[in-house]
């Protein structure tokens, strides 16, 4: 699986999120891959394909503005939530009763860690993946698959949720490396975002699954 978050790029915001979410279509389409986009909430209705919200909180409906509802979400056609990104860190509790929401409607949960400690402890509040990234190397030009590879291993027989890693994650051979040291799939960022080609460079990583 890659799951490719547009975070707030002027490049995947509002209608460029929708060409690239056709783009990610896709290439899930010709690579027979699964290929997730996660944009701005409030891009997710005007997206195609698979779609995950960037956020969600583990709230029912009432007085909770500026809260991200898991059944909005849903209702705009997401599947699924990343949650605790490294640009977006909860609270233990706040993550648990996400999970717990987005349980009880069915949308997939991607819980980020920053550590293998951390994705050991996170995954037991029963998310569906761990999104291993260490901070340091979010959006640098060296992948934790390059850098860390240890550190996968290590946090891939600690969680017990499936393991993605992300940071840095740029080509081919970074997700052929992430899958053989044992996750099921990646989380990227501006490596496709900010890339000349995002259809060429979604294609590039579907082959190194």
């Amino acid at each position: 699986m890659i799951i490719i978050n547009f975070k707030a790029y002027e490049d995947a915001t509002n209608w460029k999120a929708r060409r690239l979410s056709k783009k990610c279509e896709k290439a899930s389409k010709e690579s027979g891959k699964k290929v997730v986009s996660v944009p701005q909430p409030q891009d997710i209705r005007i997206c195609d394909g698979e779609v995950f919200s960037q956020h969600v909180d583990g709230v029912d409906t009432g007085s909770h503005t500026g809260s991200v509802l898991a059944e909005g979400v849903k209702d705009s056609g997401a599947s699924g939530t990343v949650l605790n990104h490294s640009e977006d860190r909860m609270e233990k509790e706040e993550i648990e009763k996400s999970i717990e929401k987005c349980g009880e409607i069915g949308l997939t949960t991607v819980v980020c860690a920053q550590s293998p400690e951390e994705c050991e402890e996170l995954s037991k509040l029963d998310p569906d993946f761990i999104a291993f990234e260490p901070p340091e190397l979010i959006g640098g030009d060296t992948s934790v698959s390059q850098a860390q590879p240890d550190l996968i291993e290590e946090a891939v027989e600690r969680s017990e949720a499936d393991l993605l890693t992300g940071a840095g994650i740029k080509n081919r051979e970074d997700v052929e490396k992430s899958i053989e040291l044992g996750c099921k799939g990646i989380l990227v960022a501006s490596g496709v975002v900010k890339a000349e080609n995002q259809y060429e460079k979604i294609m590039e990583l579907c082959e190194g699954l």
